[in-house]
């Protein structure tokens, strides 16, 4: 695989992970509050943001970093932190299920964000980096 189909492989999964990620934190509360049967049925553990968190930081980082050596762009990287920081944060530091839900899915958007942004400036930087007419060292 070669290193930009690598690159838009990891953006494209850690956008997906934040997706998945707000549809837990957004929808399912919904769906369980309309279906009392289904909570029962479906417990999730109370593990699952410490192990969606350490799935997010080691992709996200990887992307992000593989990224910014490619288009030389510093946002992403600064929006990805500040997702990751509000995930970690939902995942191990607040106790309060609202709480944790908005600081969780604040970080899941600037995640996604962060990821986007990085998947659109790698491929602005391709287009932007071909050498113009008389920069090829004639």
């Amino acid at each position: 695989m070669t290193g930009d189909r690598r690159q838009r492989w990891l953006d494209g999964f850690a956008v997906t992970a934040s997706v998945l990620c707000l549809i837990h934190c957004l929808l399912l509360p919904a769906i369980l509050v309309v279906l009392p049967v289904l909570a029962t049925m479906l417990a999730v553990p109370e593990r699952f943001h410490a192990m969606a968190f350490a799935l997010a930081l080691p992709t996200s980082v990887l992307a992000i970093a593989a990224g910014y050596r490619r288009h030389g762009r510093r946002w992403p990287f600064v929006v990805a932190a500040i997702g990751l920081t509000l995930l970690g944060m939902g995942a191990f530091a607040i106790d309060g299920e609202v709480t944790e839900r908005v600081v969780s899915t604040a970080g899941a958007v600037l995640l996604a964000v962060a990821h986007v942004g990085n998947w659109r400036a790698l491929s602005h930087a391709t287009d932007v980096r071909r050498p113009c007419a008389g920069e090829d060292g004639r």
